[in-house]
């Protein structure tokens, strides 16, 4: 199966055609044969990008309860970064924030135990399905984008780039109890052992990885040296032997540097290649890796829940500075300003469930028609 390519990398587009595509979403309301709605596309969404989306819900300091996310190991540094600086405007808010992985995060909220769910992968229909029979509705916001990292241990001198194909050969499912050795995987590698530490399949880290690598959501070896969802724990498993190879996400990369170093991938496209970083997210060169992140918010509860409504808002109005701050790519201010608009018009569903592999996200925004 060709491997996929899920990504929705051009910022520049993006920062200039979603004012444009939601302007037409209204337009497209009174013509004589609207494009039909896709299968779990947003209710509700119109012209989102109105004057006084995004005032604030709440005045300073106003507020008080107790707001739990869980989810994404990804998400969490922007997660917790904006709850840190949400907590002093509303010092009476208790904002709790675990990194339980994406999965687990969708089970949470669908059973009511959270409010807001981070997912470093869309939601799935079958989690949707799961959220309807609580009465639950979930709203999809991006928050940022993210370079899945490949690392090696920085005493690793024979790998300075892999192609999807290598991953494959490293990660793939019939690789499980064969390939055990580097030199198993190119021609010309040492005969070093593999040592293989990543997510578990809990992760919508490895929900992506196993879409862009393998062409087919989880195919994955089972028999990793450590698959956790404590990122420091791979970067220290890495770390630890001579031939470890692993996966997490760019803030990780960042902050554990000194640890494990990075391994460029090959674009299936240019043939550069190319290393993760904010200007190759940015740039569109780091493929196929590169992919959007998010949060997905209780619509049900934001009208009845005002520390929630301004969370969600704060997170939103601030997460330019923040995202930056945590390793992160954040998107263009148009973005924020459309996910305050779903904020407010209560739009639930998804949009970038069913995309597929490579669309721009222009397209993916243009389906609301």
């Amino acid at each position: 199966m060709t491997p996929l390519r899920r990504v929705l990398p051009n910022l520049r587009a993006l920062g200039t055609l979603i004012v444009p595509v939601l302007l037409l979403v209204g337009a497209a309301c009174g013509g004589d044969d609207p494009a039909p709605a896709p299968t779990s596309a947003p209710t509700g969404v119109a012209a989102a990008a109105t004057e006084g989306v995004g005032e604030p819900a709440a005045e300073v300091g106003k507020l008080s309860g107790t707001i739990a996310i869980a989810g994404s190991s990804t998400v969490f540094p922007i997660s917790e970064a904006v709850a840190e600086e949400f907590k002093k405007a509303y010092p009476d808010v208790r904002v709790n924030v675990a990194s339980t992985g994406t999965g687990s995060g969708f089970k949470a909220v669908c059973a009511g135990e959270t409010q807001v769910s981070d997912a470093s992968r869309p939601v799935k229909q079958s989690e949707l399905d799961t959220c309807a029979e609580n009465g639950i509705e979930l709203i999809e916001i991006p928050v940022a984008f993210d370079a899945l990292s490949v690392v090696k241990n920085q005493d690793n001198d024979w790998v300075s780039c892999l192609s999807v194909g290598d991953l494959a050969t490293i990660f793939g499912p019939e690789a499980q109890g064969t390939v055990t050795s580097w030199d198993q995987v190119r021609e010309g590698f040492p005969d070093q052992g593999l040592r293989l530490y990543g997510p578990t399949p809990a992760s919508g880290t490895f929900d992506y990885f196993t879409e862009a690598v393998m062409g087919e959501s989880g195919a994955h070896r089972g028999d990793l040296d450590l698959s956790t969802e404590e990122d420091p724990l791979i970067a220290q498993g890495v770390n630890g032997t001579q031939g470890g190879i692993g996966y997490f996400g760019l803030a990780y990369l960042a902050q554990y540097r000194t640890l494990v170093s990075p391994v460029a991938i090959e674009n299936p496209d240019t043939g550069e290649c190319v290393e993760p970083s904010s200007e190759t997210v940015e740039n569109g060169s780091y493929q196929p890796l590169a992919r959007p992140i998010f949060i997905y918010v209780r619509s049900d509860l934001l009208d009845t829940r005002p520390e929630l409504d301004a969370f969600v808002r704060f997170y939103l109005q601030n997460a330019t500075d923040l995202v930056p701050q945590v390793g992160y790519v954040a998107l263009p201010q148009t973005a924020y300003q459309w996910g305050l608009g779903q904020v407010e018009l209560r739009a639930t569903g998804s949009v970038f469930m069913e995309v597929a592999p490579g669309t721009p996200i222009e397209t993916v925004l243009g389906r609301l028609n």
